[in-house]
């Protein structure tokens, strides 16, 4: 099967937004729902990696953007996590697949869509993501001589949009992250680093691009997730 990347799109609103396919176009067999913020761009060659070893096993995939992320025609303080996951449902039932492969905080926005099967790599709460984008913040001003709290932060958030390592937050975003939890759904499989010592039904070997300073790649993680993906599916 062709294992190159095409351009697509999928509906959501009065938008469409992008996306990405890999192996047969018509009909992918797995949507993948990227991580969100700064851990998508760097996750993201290692994810088109995966795309190319599943074309080549002859599974094709989709990678969605969500809206206000990338060439989004959303203004970025607009997004929310409540429309991720309409766009999650919407980029599903547009491409006609029941297998959604998410990462990271992308499982945030898998909650429309209980009746599918899910495979989940390293499932994180919507604080913990919070937490780490405030520290960044917080260490930035440090360089620049501002003393910044995250209970400063917190506050700030309640009522206007807050810059968090390069992205703007507006309070219904920070509000429904806050108190997000990756969901526990009936048909899920999860994936972790054989270094996380959380629970998982499986663990890959392989670094923790999402940590790295710029994008990498890790060509081990990405074989190993495609191969695990691809028994998930039973093919």
């Amino acid at each position: 099967m062709n294992s190159s990347i095409e351009f697509s799109s999928y509906p959501i609103g009065e938008f469409h937004e992008l996306c990405l396919l890999a192996g047969k176009p018509s009909r992918p067999k797995i949507l993948i729902v990227p991580p969100l913020f700064d851990e998508m761009n760097r996750m993201r060659r290692m994810l088109i990696e995966v795309m190319r070893s599943l074309a080549n096993w002859e599974i094709s995939t989709c990678l969605m953007d969500l809206p206000g992320t990338n060439e989004s025609m959303l203004p970025r303080d607009q997004a929310s996590l409540s429309l991720w996951q309409e766009s999650v449902q919407s980029c599903a039932d547009h491409m006609e697949t029941h297998h959604i492969a998410s990462f990271r905080g992308g499982i945030l926005a898998v909650d429309l869509l209980p009746a599918a099967d899910h495979w989940q790599f390293s499932p994180i709460k919507g604080r913990t993501l919070l937490r780490t984008m405030m520290r960044t913040r917080i260490a930035s001003d440090k360089e620049s001589g501002i003393i910044t709290k995250v209970s400063e932060l917190e506050e700030l958030a309640k009522t206007k949009p807050v810059e968090l390592a390069g992205n703007q937050i507006n309070p219904t975003l920070f509000s429904e992250l806050q108190s997000a939890h990756p969901p526990e759904l009936q048909n899920q499989r999860v994936a972790r680093l054989l270094t996380d010592s959380k629970p998982c039904d499986i663990g890959l070997e392989g670094s923790a691009l999402w940590l790295r300073a710029e994008p990498d790649a890790d060509i081990s993680l990405s074989r190993a997730i495609a191969k695990d993906l691809a028994d998930w599916i039973g093919q």
